[in-house]
């Protein structure tokens, strides 16, 4: 699937909030890596969940806006890493699958 941002109306939108979001992100949790994560498959309390921009994140409810890799795996929502808060941290060790952009 091509790159995109789901509250975004063209391109240059959607790269400059991933880009916020990457910078919010660097300064509260560490260096992030360029990989562009379309989805990751984790386990959350013994259950396999996904997280998958444009989709509804299964534990807060929000629409996923991005997905970082850092030191863990950072899934963005409005209220979880790009308008505020900090995103949800998802430990590598309990990642499954990851999916890239093309």
């Amino acid at each position: 699937m091509k790159f995109f941002v789901p509250t975004a109306t063209n391109e240059t939108e959607a790269e400059d909030i991933y880009e916020a979001a990457k910078q919010f992100a660097t300064q509260n949790c560490g260096p992030v890596a360029d990989r562009r994560i379309q989805s990751i498959r984790f386990q959350n309390k013994g259950k396999s969940v996904v997280a998958e921009v444009g989709k509804i994140e299964p534990i807060t409810g929000e629409t996923v806006i991005a997905i970082l890799e850092s030191s863990t795996y950072l899934v963005c929502t409005l209220n979880r890493g790009v308008i505020k808060g900090l995103p949800i941290l998802v430990g590598k060790h309990e990642v499954t699958s990851v999916t890239d952009f093309e």
